[in-house]
């Protein structure tokens, strides 16, 4: 919500434009009022929308700690393949949790757990059907959607040092 994933690709690269949908009509709206403060709404269009149902041709489609969060994952990023140009990229980012789970977990499991059955799993419940993802979001899920959505892999890119977050590249 609020923007500001497509505003900081705006402001970090002028020559860009960027779409950024959302099912949240209040989030597009609070969007698009942060894109006119910011001066770049005129490259980043935000659209009240379902990210399964998107169309357009895209150089690149990115995930911004969003994909645990949503009831039909596997349908976006199939979505997300479809409107890919050829040599284009995907890349999701979401939380580094343990690749798996080894009682009693760090305080980084920890504390995504608390998150998860707070805030991500009641949001991702909302809608049915839901995958029920949750935060703790391992890479072996991650896998099986996009092998599910059409990818041949994903691979864990080398960005270090970025706090909580890890980041993943879906191949065609």
């Amino acid at each position: 919500g609020g923007g500001w994933s497509s505003i900081a690709v705006a402001r970090a690269y002028p020559e860009a434009t960027a779409d950024g949908f959302d099912v949240d009509e209040a989030s597009v709206e609070m969007a698009r009022r942060n894109a006119a403060e910011a001066g770049v709404d005129d490259r980043v269009r935000f659209i009240h929308a379902d990210a399964g149902e998107i169309d357009g041709e895209y150089d690149a489609v990115c995930f911004f700690e969003c994909v645990h969060d949503m009831p039909r994952p596997v349908e976006v990023l199939s979505a997300a393949r479809r409107i890919l140009r050829p040599g284009g990229i995907v890349v999701v980012m979401d939380e580094a949790v343990g690749d798996e789970f080894t009682a009693p977990g760090d305080e980084v499991e920890r504390l995504m757990y608390g998150l998860s059955l707070l805030i991500c799993l009641p949001d991702g419940m909302s809608h049915q059907p839901s995958a029920g993802t949750g935060t703790v979001f391992r890479p072996s899920t991650l896998r099986r959607y996009a092998q599910d959505a059409g990818f041949t892999d994903i691979e864990v890119l080398p960005i270090t040092d970025f706090g909580f977050w890890r980041f993943y590249q879906l191949h065609v």
